[in-house]
């Protein structure tokens, strides 16, 4: 592997300019999880990038634009895609700072005005959703709906604060209630004291691990998102009574006893001895949040395991291109 760090930033075409590239960038910072509706990224560029003077900033990037990041330790045909998205902010000062969101910032901003009497959730997304395609791994009917001068990522907001049911793009398609399903089939290792800069991470034994699950069903949803009503739902919780994490899930069950029998089986699959917490680790190799990875130790062999990743921070700068992966549960085989 050769350790030289190469980046590449690709600002595309608009009706304004063509398309060009930074290959010197002082910084970029990416984040990204399941649990939030939008990956974020932030760049950086050095003082003294020529043509970006105070007067051409505002011309060559606009909010909107579309940015691709490519990053890697290694020559261009090692580059990695690790960000699409568009221009949120430019900096108004000195280093420019670009803030980015990823494809979701276009769905976000879709239009919403729309009554039913009866509707289910993938019909409803995917009658909004043209330009992107869909993955949805919830059966819910959201019965009667009205949503009026509201957009596309309010609804989904309502979605996730209400009843837990999580939105993301993830590789180009808008994935819905599917943090952890395999997104690829590799599964990379790491060994905690060979592979890894630094960790922050805390081996639980199950009594250790205190978990509460509050789980529900959704049977109707809100009227509106910008007038809370009270929505039929199930629900139960189930787990530690000092729990230091408390999850909340939205089950496709219709029954009490269903949803008390998922809701059991969720507590008992993250009630498991194992590895709490973040790692990091070199920008090699490609991950996302969503996939698994797998943790060993040269000086603990007994605590090796596969868990999934819950989110991803990566940076490029002066000390390297480095990534941060927080581990959700275990993975269960």
């Amino acid at each position: 592997m050769d350790w030289i760090m190469n980046a590449k930033v690709v600002f595309l075409a608009t009706e304004n300019r063509p398309e060009f590239s930074i290959r010197r960038i002082s910084e970029v910072s990416i984040e990204s999880s399941w649990k939030t509706i939008c990956d974020t990224a932030e760049l950086v560029l050095p003082r003294n990038v020529k043509d970006f003077d105070s007067k051409k900033v505002k011309d060559v990037f606009r909010r909107g634009d579309k940015v691709e990041i490519y990053l890697c330790y290694g020559m261009d045909e090692d580059l990695k895609l690790e960000f699409t998205g568009y221009i949120t902010k430019v900096s108004a000062e000195y280093p420019i700072r670009i803030a980015l969101e990823d494809e979701m910032w276009k769905l976000k901003q879709t239009p919403i005005n729309f009554a039913a009497t009866n509707i289910k959730l993938d019909v409803f997304i995917k009658k909004f959703v043209k330009n992107y395609p869909v993955d949805i791994d919830v059966d819910v009917s959201l019965g009667a709906v009205r949503f009026s001068k509201v957009t596309f990522g309010e609804v989904l907001k309502k979605l996730q604060d209400d009843f837990s049911i999580y939105s993301f793009i993830r590789n180009g398609t808008l994935t819905i209630a599917k943090p952890y399903s395999d997104v690829t089939e590799d599964v990379p290792a790491f060994d905690l004291e060979r592979d890894c800069v630094s960790n922050d991470l805390n081996y639980l034994s199950k009594d250790e691990r205190l978990v509460k699950i509050i789980g529900q069903s959704m049977q109707t949803l809100a009227k509106a998102v910008k007038k809370r009503e009270k929505d039929k739902k199930l629900k139960f919780e189930f787990g530690d009574a000092d729990a230091t994490s408390t999850i909340n899930w939205t089950f496709s069950v219709t029954s009490l006893k269903d949803l008390e029998r998922e809701v059991k089986r969720m507590y008992h699959d993250w009630k498991k001895e194992g590895w709490d917490g973040s790692f990091t680790t070199f920008g090699f190799p490609f991950l996302q949040h969503g996939q698994k990875v797998k943790l060993t130790s040269s000086l603990y062999e007994d605590r090796s395991g596969i868990y999934y990743i819950d989110g991803l921070k990566k940076t490029f700068n002066i000390d390297g291109f480095r990534q941060v992966p927080e581990l959700g549960p275990a993975f269960i085989r």
